[in-house]
């Protein structure tokens, strides 16, 4: 490309004058008419560009016109047959220059690219449309001797990219080299011949801009003046009437040009003008648009602040207190007021208020508003009530005894009161003073309203949250046990709910005293919170219960609550440690379903977590829990927990047991301290983020029962009801208690009968003398237990069970591995 560039996407009329007066000494040198030509095509092929200085132009032609006479043979071929000989003065339009890459008139015998079409003729109309009307308004064979040729005849034709460009030069061409424009000009050459320039542009060029090529178009005639006319015989020679042609149609066409774009910036600054005042209207309604969205987002993230402030507190009191002093903030107000009604314990509605802005103590003395003409649209609902001097309104101070404000009230002039509305219930209202009037405005009205609506969703959060706490609570009070004293044994526990904002849950421990010296530990979590959560631990509980009092060993007891569990609470988590502590035999026996082993600690101190065989936890079908066994003798403590106590966001589970290990270690004093102490120093003063439920357990020293124990076994037969009749009464005597022989013979007259009767096995018979009680067991490989029947008069049979039943303190069986025991127990 050459140093000359000028850019199509801002062709301007400066522009059109460079570019005039560098086309028309493109030709300098050439030594003939068509190297002249061909030079104006390779000006325009190389110097026109977009607007990043690349060519524009992929393909630039030059046609001409010439007589038929002056025609060479090559071209006279090239010729479409006539219908007849060629008329005098007949012409032909030829292609003399041509540059780009697209030839489209090739010669077949020589490869060149030649065109030659009669003109005007049909096969010019069909082959070169938009030349053929170009030549047709110039005018073909208007000569110029004698008159010069107006700057009129001096035409541009410009093609917009559109469906009419494809028909036109074909889809391929289009698509190919992205012509957006085609711009064709031309005009008269001397001895009445006439040039045409053909422009394919990838800049899309506006109409405008096309007109001020009618300039380039006399440059071009001027630029080729100098090498004769195409069919002059006077070759090279110009004279000086053509220079003064072609001189007076470049100034009418620039003189013209720039009339045009005088209108044109006449109308542009008409336009800019009506713009700028548009704009600076547009302007004034932008400021005004945008102050109020400012306002509009003030409000709108203000009251979300306020909202999510709200939606946070559960606490009611809080939460009122919170309302009132933004909303007293928000609407600038010299003081605030909120008035809300509350529900006893008895069902009674209150009415309290919370004030804002000066102190409580101001409004002591008067009495709870009523429903007179001015607050009765508050406290009914009826509206908002926004008042620039409330001493003015008709409805003011027509109400006894005080008509108006009481003496020593605030004074109150610019008054706003919006109720507080929630599914169609009046929760309250807010109500606002200043001394001064017309203090609250439009703005204020919105923002106290949208207060109001947060509140409105809080309050009813906050009352339903309450609600179900206590109702919660209520439960739970009900459903955890009060731990029963058991003789030998020293207890404590202790149900902290999660921190405030959260419901309470499913966490339990429980305490059995069961037959025999025995007593279950029991502690539990049911995973979620709420109403839901501690009914299903109700029903955990109570089950678990019954089964111990069944004398189930601890894995067949968390067995049976795992069916439970399946029925009553599908899907629920639910973990449990069920542990039976045997004073008698100074054992532990346990069973873990899923939960934190609990912390044995020895009567040495020595601290270890029972966390063999943790089955899975309960509500997975049937299965079999493993149980373990460990020594429990004067001296030992037991604690069982639920995960609230050593779990933390902030402290891993493992952290929290080693710390509790430590402090099991070191703890040697009063077990009610002892929980109170590791409760304040595990949750970090009471901070938790999960219910804790804890059962402490302790056999103090030296409570080691004073114990006798007999025990034999039998074979299957008659003869063993007596011996053990024998024994038994031997026994009594021996140990001072002979009051008891005959009762304790009948006793284990009935039970070893019906073990040799139904067992058809050998047996055990054990007697145990523990403190205050006697105890006879028999042990046998029947798994069918005994059971009160009413017999008929002149039945026989089951009346022994009665007997035990009329002797004994209590009784009652427990399953063991390969049958049962039946016990009885008598007080000493």
């Amino acid at each position: 490309m050459g140093d000359a560039g000028f850019d199509l996407s801002a062709f301007s009329l400066s522009e059109m004058v460079r570019c005039g007066a560098e086309l028309r000494n493109s030709p300098r040198g050439a030594a003939s008419w068509e190297e002249a030509a061909q030079a104006v095509v390779d000006f325009l092929y190389r110097n026109m560009t977009d607007g990043e200085g690349r060519g524009a132009c992929p393909l630039v032609r030059l046609f001409a016109t010439r007589r038929w006479s002056a025609l060479s043979p090559e071209d006279r071929a090239a010729v479409p047959p006539w219908p007849a000989s060629p008329p005098p003065g007949a012409r032909c339009l030829t292609l003399v220059a041509s540059c780009g890459s697209y030839p489209r008139w090739e010669d077949p015998a020589t490869g060149v690219e030649r065109l030659v079409l009669p003109v005007p003729s049909r096969e010019a109309a069909r082959e070169v449309p938009l030349l053929s009307r170009l030549v047709d308004r110039i005018g073909v064979g208007a000569g110029t001797e004698g008159a010069p040729p107006p700057s009129a005849r001096f035409e541009v034709i410009h093609v917009a990219e559109d469906a009419r460009m494809r028909e036109l030069w074909g889809e391929e061409f289009v698509e190919e080299y992205g012509i957006r424009s085609v711009l064709a000009f031309g005009g008269p050459l001397p001895d009445g011949e006439l040039f045409a320039v053909v422009l394919f542009s990838r800049v899309p060029l506006p109409a405008r801009t096309a007109e001020l090529f009618r300039t380039v178009a006399i440059s071009t005639r001027t630029a080729l003046l100098p090498f004769g006319g195409v069919s002059s015989a006077r070759a090279a020679e110009q004279t000086a009437h053509e220079r003064a042609v072609s001189a007076e149609a470049l100034l009418g066409a620039l003189e013209g040009s720039v009339q045009q774009q005088a209108a044109h910036l006449e109308d542009l600054v008409a336009e800019l003008s009506a713009t700028a005042q548009e704009l600076r209207r547009s302007q004034r309604e932008l400021q005004r648009r945008e102050e109020q969205l400012r306002e509009e987002a003030a409000i709108v993230e203000t009251l979300q602040q306020v909202g999510s402030a709200l939606a946070a507190e559960l606490d009611l009191d809080a939460l009122v207190q919170h309302a009132v002093d933004a909303a007293t903030r928000l609407t600038t107000a010299a003081f605030g007021a909120f008035f809300y009604n509350v529900l006893g314990e008895t069902g009674e509605s209150y009415l309290l208020y919370v004030i804002s802005g000066v102190d409580r103590s101001a409004f002591d003395r008067f009495p709870m508003p009523r429903n007179t003409q001015v607050f009765e649209t508050t406290f009914r609902g009826l509206g908002v009530l926004r008042s620039d001097d409330i001493t003015a309104d008709p409805r003011y101070g027509r109400n006894e005894p005080h008509r108006g404000m009481p003496e020593g009230h605030l004074p109150v002039r610019s008054y706003l009161a919006v109720p507080v509305i929630s599914r169609g219930e009046v929760l309250g209202g807010f109500f606002f003073g200043h001394p001064e009037p017309g203090v609250f405005t439009e703005r204020h009205e919105r923002l106290a309203t949208g207060v109001a609506a947060q509140t409105a969703v809080a309050l009813q959060n906050a009352r339903t949250y309450r609600q179900e706490r206590n109702t919660a609570m209520e439960l739970q009070r009900h459903l955890l046990p009060a731990l029963p004293g058991i003789d030998g044994l020293l207890s404590t526990w202790r149900y902290r709910p999660a921190g405030s904002g959260t419901e309470v849950g499913g966490d339990w421990v429980d305490l059995i005293d069961l037959p025999g010296g025995k007593a279950a530990v029991v502690v539990g979590d049911v995973m979620g919170k709420g109403v839901r959560a501690a009914a299903v631990m109700g029903q955990i509980r109570t089950a678990c219960r019954a089964y111990a009092l069944l004398g189930l060993p601890p894995g067949e007891v968390l067995e049976k609550l795992s069916v439970l569990v399946d029925d009553i609470a599908p899907g629920r988590i639910i973990t449990c440690a069920y542990g039976e502590l045997d004073a008698d035999r100074d054992r532990l026996r346990l069973a873990v379903a899923g939960h934190l082993p609990p912390a044995l600690r020895d009567p040495h101190g020595r601290v270890r977590f029972l966390d063999d065989g943790i089955g899975p936890p309960l509500g997975v079908g049937r299965r079999v829990y493993a149980e373990q066994e460990s020594p429990f003798p004067p001296g030992a403590r037991l604690l069982l927990y639920t995960d609230g106590l050593i779990e933390r966001r902030e402290r891993p589970i493992d952290a929290g047991m080693r710390h509790l290990r430590e402090l099991f270690t070191e703890s040697a004093g009063e077990i009610e301290a002892d929980c109170d102490s590791w409760l304040d120093i595990l949750t970090a003063g009471g901070r938790h983020d999960d219910d804790i439920a804890m059962l402490y357990v302790q056999r103090p020293a030296g409570s080691g029962r004073g114990r006798a124990v007999v025990a034999r076994e039998y074979p299957p037969v008659s003869d063993a009801v007596p011996e053990a009749r024998r024994v038994v009464s031997d026994t009594m005597h021996a140990w001072g208690l002979g009051h008891l022989a005959t009762d304790m013979m009948l006793i284990a007259d009935e039970l070893v009968a019906n073990a040799v009767r139904h067992a058809r096995t050998p047996l055990r018979m054990e007697l145990r003398h523990v403190d205050d009680r006697v105890m006879l067991e028999v042990t046998d490989s029947s798994t069918e237990k005994p059971r009160l029947v009413r017999s008929a008069p002149q039945d026989f049979g089951h009346r022994g069970i009665f007997l035990i039943d009329a002797i004994a303190a209590r009784w009652g069986t427990r399953p063991v591995e390969g049958g049962k025991v039946v016990w009885a127990e008598v007080e000493a």
